[in-house]
Protein backbone atom coordinates (compact mmCIF):
# COMPACT_ATOMS: atom_id res chain seq x y z
CA UNK A 1 0.00 0.00 0.00
CA UNK A 2 2.96 2.05 -0.41
CA UNK A 3 1.43 3.83 -3.47
CA UNK A 4 -1.47 5.43 -1.58
CA UNK A 5 0.61 6.89 0.66
CA UNK A 6 2.64 8.28 -2.26
CA UNK A 7 -0.44 8.70 -5.13
CA UNK A 8 -2.74 9.16 -2.68
CA UNK A 9 -3.20 12.81 -1.73
CA UNK A 10 -3.25 13.37 -5.87
CA UNK A 11 -5.12 10.91 -6.29
CA UNK A 12 -7.86 12.61 -4.13
CA UNK A 13 -7.06 16.07 -5.45
CA UNK A 14 -7.96 15.06 -9.27
CA UNK A 15 -11.16 13.56 -7.75
CA UNK A 16 -12.14 16.58 -6.10
CA UNK A 17 -11.04 18.89 -9.34
CA UNK A 18 -13.45 16.21 -11.62
CA UNK A 19 -16.14 16.62 -8.69
CA UNK A 20 -16.03 20.31 -9.02
CA UNK A 21 -15.71 20.59 -12.76
CA UNK A 22 -18.91 18.44 -13.39
CA UNK A 23 -20.85 20.30 -10.68
CA UNK A 24 -20.08 23.70 -12.24
CA UNK A 25 -21.00 22.38 -15.61
CA UNK A 26 -24.20 20.99 -14.37
CA UNK A 27 -25.00 24.44 -12.79
CA UNK A 28 -23.40 26.23 -15.73
CA UNK A 29 -25.97 24.45 -17.97
CA UNK A 30 -28.97 24.75 -15.97
CA UNK A 31 -28.43 28.69 -15.59
CA UNK A 32 -27.88 28.46 -19.45
CA UNK A 33 -30.87 26.79 -19.72
CA UNK A 34 -32.96 29.11 -17.37
CA UNK A 35 -31.99 31.82 -19.30
CA UNK A 36 -33.54 30.95 -22.26
CA UNK A 37 -36.49 29.97 -21.07
CA UNK A 38 -36.59 33.43 -19.42
CA UNK A 39 -36.09 34.89 -22.67
CA UNK A 40 -38.48 33.29 -24.51
CA UNK A 41 -41.32 33.82 -21.54
CA UNK A 42 -39.82 37.91 -22.18
CA UNK A 43 -40.45 37.49 -25.66
CA UNK A 44 -43.94 36.12 -25.51
CA UNK A 45 -45.47 38.61 -22.82
CA UNK A 46 -44.06 41.77 -25.62
CA UNK A 47 -45.90 39.77 -28.05
CA UNK A 48 -49.14 39.20 -26.14
CA UNK A 49 -48.39 43.60 -25.25
CA UNK A 50 -47.92 44.35 -28.27
CA UNK A 51 -51.19 42.82 -29.70
CA UNK A 52 -53.68 44.26 -27.14
CA UNK A 53 -52.01 47.54 -28.08
CA UNK A 54 -52.31 46.88 -31.58
CA UNK A 55 -55.98 45.83 -30.83
CA UNK A 56 -56.47 48.38 -28.95
CA UNK A 57 -55.32 50.71 -31.66
CA UNK A 58 -57.35 49.80 -34.33
CA UNK A 59 -60.66 49.52 -31.95
CA UNK A 60 -60.11 53.14 -30.74
CA UNK A 61 -58.69 54.71 -33.84
CA UNK A 62 -62.18 53.39 -35.85
CA UNK A 63 -63.91 54.67 -32.72
CA UNK A 64 -62.61 57.89 -33.31
CA UNK A 65 -61.97 58.64 -29.33
CA UNK A 66 -60.05 57.00 -26.33
CA UNK A 67 -62.12 57.62 -22.93
CA UNK A 68 -59.11 59.01 -20.21
CA UNK A 69 -59.99 55.71 -18.22
CA UNK A 70 -59.10 53.21 -21.75
CA UNK A 71 -55.83 55.71 -21.88
CA UNK A 72 -54.85 55.08 -18.32
CA UNK A 73 -55.34 51.28 -19.08
CA UNK A 74 -53.22 51.30 -22.36
CA UNK A 75 -50.89 52.99 -20.60
CA UNK A 76 -50.41 50.63 -17.94
CA UNK A 77 -49.83 47.97 -21.46
CA UNK A 78 -47.25 49.68 -23.02
CA UNK A 79 -44.86 50.60 -19.63
CA UNK A 80 -43.92 46.65 -19.55
CA UNK A 81 -43.81 46.53 -23.36
CA UNK A 82 -41.59 49.71 -23.62
CA UNK A 83 -38.96 48.14 -20.53
CA UNK A 84 -39.17 44.75 -22.26
CA UNK A 85 -37.80 46.64 -25.22
CA UNK A 86 -40.66 46.82 -27.18
CA UNK A 87 -41.09 49.42 -29.62
CA UNK A 88 -41.64 50.25 -33.36
CA UNK A 89 -45.25 49.93 -34.09
CA UNK A 90 -46.27 49.75 -30.71
CA UNK A 91 -44.71 52.72 -29.90
CA UNK A 92 -46.70 54.52 -32.69
CA UNK A 93 -49.83 52.61 -31.69
CA UNK A 94 -49.30 53.44 -28.09
CA UNK A 95 -48.70 57.95 -29.00
CA UNK A 96 -51.80 57.73 -31.47
CA UNK A 97 -54.22 56.47 -29.07
CA UNK A 98 -52.56 59.42 -26.48
CA UNK A 99 -53.30 61.72 -29.00
CA UNK A 100 -57.21 60.56 -29.66
CA UNK A 101 -59.69 63.13 -28.02
CA UNK A 102 -61.32 61.75 -24.88
CA UNK A 103 -64.82 62.07 -26.02
CA UNK A 104 -66.75 61.81 -29.13
CA UNK A 105 -67.33 64.35 -31.65
CA UNK A 106 -70.19 66.37 -30.73
CA UNK A 107 -73.26 66.54 -33.37
CA UNK A 108 -74.47 69.63 -33.81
Amino acid sequence: MEWIENYGPQLLYWALTGVVGAFAVWVWRKIKAQKVEQDAIEDGVKAILHDRIYQAHRYYTERGYCSLDDKKNIEYLYRPYERLGGNGTGKQAYKEIMGLPTEPEKED
